[in-house]
């Protein structure tokens, strides 16, 4: 891990990540655009409006990207012009080159979340040391105050009417015991469990187990949240590959629904991720001053920067409870030296009883012994190097790993922001283009062609006994017969010509009426036998042929021939002519 810049928080040195000063050299400003003080202050409106407003930068993109969106959609719905069928293969590319590199992007907040979730939970392993160190000291006192009360002053008092049930002819002895016992009594009582007493007072409200299980749950909850949320994008991101995979629309539009709340997540995400590292640089760069403030609401000032400072040059807050204590059990165990002296001159020692002179004062020592034991445990439990040890490990962990950790987070999230956004860019162009592609694919075979244009308006203004009337390909019984019921007049579905769906377009140009020429068809010489078949037998009679056009059946009821009544059509025996722009109707235009 590369580390630069360190924190003295004592005469040891705190190493933390480059991150820390790059984040904490974020400018912190109010709304007014003025500076502001960037240290740690949570509780401060002032830092809290200057973290609000870091905090809305990646939301002020987020805006910008949305109506940038909205816009491209409202530009790509006007958009209707043909494309070339090669893009949708670069599209395919891209949409899985993007969506391989937002896996990637979603890869990287797994490894931010392990290392903040190992950071944590060694800070909390840390805190559980110092509160277990905090719970022995309270213990020990404890102890202490139960050997004194349960052991030395009952002992005392058994030890004093033992003198007083032994009496002596020198009554200037007696007298100089029964006046040392009091002054030990007064000792213990008055001295040594009064200042044991204010230590634990003094360090009671320091024990911070509930805190420490609640943050130790909150992260638990933090780190299987935020793998849930990984999770639920990767899984986004392969709707688009399965959408790319199968070439289908409706996923790709499932994926612009699903990608587009999952861009707002992540950039959500980016402005909480960019908040935590400038608050939590912020904090590493001097965290001593918030939480002293913090802990003189548990603790006195003088105790908590006691422990956070471990400033060997400070005195400690309990050396006098401990001097004062000390020096009580002390004179205790120097008035029992001389009463046991003078005891051993004065009484005789019985081994036989254990309810004489001699035994008491063994108890007595005893007790008095166990009593100042007790006495080095709370002072070495009360010294600040060891718990500051569990603190520095604590801090390193926060500053160093959890603050590595949630930059990689940070990262992750912006990163995953803008390759979504491009991912639901490039998907909304995509399934507007598959739209557009098969609308072009239906539109252009549905389109007839050139040649079946020309047949069409010849068929227009040719009787049903003609040939061009009766001719159609293979398929079904109304194909074979556009006159049957239903199928309208000759202006309609022309399925027989090799348009399927096609009508007559609305605004089609007719070409402009020529004079009839009789028997002719485009100067061809055209005979009708009784059969109504083209063809040129001498026996058939001739006919007037009418101008083609949308008029045709209004002048066919002005045009009439001397021909044969048998052989005459719906049009009275006028066939239609091709204008000079239309060509000649050949047999294979038919067949």
């Amino acid at each position: 891990m590369v580390m630069e810049g360190y924190s003295v928080v004592s005469e040891a040195v705190v190493q933390r990540v480059f991150w820390v000063d790059w984040f904490h050299h974020t400018p912190h400003i109010n709304l007014t655009l003025h500076p502001v003080n960037d240290t740690f202050s949570p509780l401060s409106p002032i830092y809290q409006e200057s973290l609000g407003i870091i905090g809305s930068v990646p939301a002020g993109v987020l805006i910008l990207t949305l109506l940038v969106l909205l816009l491209y959609l409202l530009t790509r719905c006007c958009d209707n012009k043909p494309r070339k069928p090669g893009s949708i293969t670069c599209l395919k590319v891209m949409l899985v080159l993007f969506a391989v590199f937002t896996l990637g992007a979603l890869g990287v907040s797994v490894w931010g979340n392990e290392e903040v979730h190992e950071g944590v939970t060694r800070s909390v392993l840390s805190l559980n040391n110092i509160n277990s160190m905090v719970h022995s000291l309270s213990n020990q006192t404890k102890l202490f105050d139960e050997t004194i009360r349960r052991n030395l002053q009952p002992q005392l008092n058994l030890f004093k009417e033992t003198i007083q049930r032994e009496s002596i002819k020198n009554a200037t002895v007696e007298m100089f015991i029964i006046e040392s016992l009091h002054y030990m009594q007064g000792n213990i009582s008055e001295v040594l469990l009064i200042n044991v007493e204010d230590i634990n007072a003094m360090m009671s409200g320091a024990e911070m187990g509930g805190m420490v299980r609640l943050l130790g749950v909150g992260e638990l909850a933090r780190w299987v949240a935020t793998l849930g949320i990984t999770g639920i994008l990767m899984m986004i991101v392969l709707v688009v590959m399965i959408g790319v995979a199968r070439h289908s629309r409706c996923t790709l539009i499932t994926f612009s629904v699903l990608g587009l709340l999952a861009m707002i997540l992540c950039w959500g995400l980016t402005s909480v991720y960019l908040v935590a590292s400038v608050a939590l640089s912020d904090w590493c760069m001097d965290p001593n001053p918030f939480l002293e403030d913090q802990l003189s609401k548990l603790v006195s000032r003088d105790v908590a920067a006691y422990y956070l400072r471990c400033d060997p040059t400070r005195p400690s807050p309990f050396t006098r409870y401990l001097t004062h204590a000390q020096q009580a059990a002390n004179l205790v165990l120097a008035s029992l030296n001389k009463v046991t002296r003078i005891a051993d001159i004065y009484y005789e020692r019985k081994e036989v009883s254990n309810d004489t002179i001699h035994p008491r004062l063994d108890h007595l020592g005893a007790f008095v012994n166990q009593s100042q034991r007790s006495l080095g445990g709370v002072a070495a439990l009360l010294e600040c190097q060891s718990l500051h040890h569990h603190y520095r490990t604590a801090l390193t962990a926060t500053c160093q790993q959890a603050m590595s950790g949630v930059v990689y987070l940070l990262l992750s999230a912006a990163g995953s922001g803008l390759l979504f956004t491009i991912l639901v860019w490039i998907t909304s162009h995509t399934w507007i283009y598959l739209n557009h592609k098969r609308g072009s694919s239906r539109s252009s075979s549905s389109q007839p062609s050139g040649k079946n244009i020309q047949a069409v308006r010849v068929w227009l203004n040719t009787p049903p006994s003609h040939p061009a009337a009766i001719v159609a390909e293979p398929g079904t019984s109304e194909e074979r017969d556009p006159f049957l019921p239903g199928r309208g007049s000759r202006g309609g579905t022309l399925t027989s010509l090799g348009a399927p769906g096609y009508s007559r377009p609305r605004h089609s140009h007719t070409p402009p009426q020529t004079p009839p020429f009789p028997g002719t068809l485009n100067g061809r010489v055209y005979h009708s036998d009784g059969m109504g078949s083209m063809g040129g037998g001498s026996g058939s009679a001739p006919t007037t042929v009418s101008t083609m056009g949308r008029g045709d059946n209004h002048h066919n009821h002005h045009h009439h021939t001397h021909s044969h009544s048998h052989s005459l059509g719906p049009n009275h025996g006028q066939y239609a002519t091709l204008s000079k722009q239309c060509k000649t109707l050949e047999s294979s235009d038919f067949y």
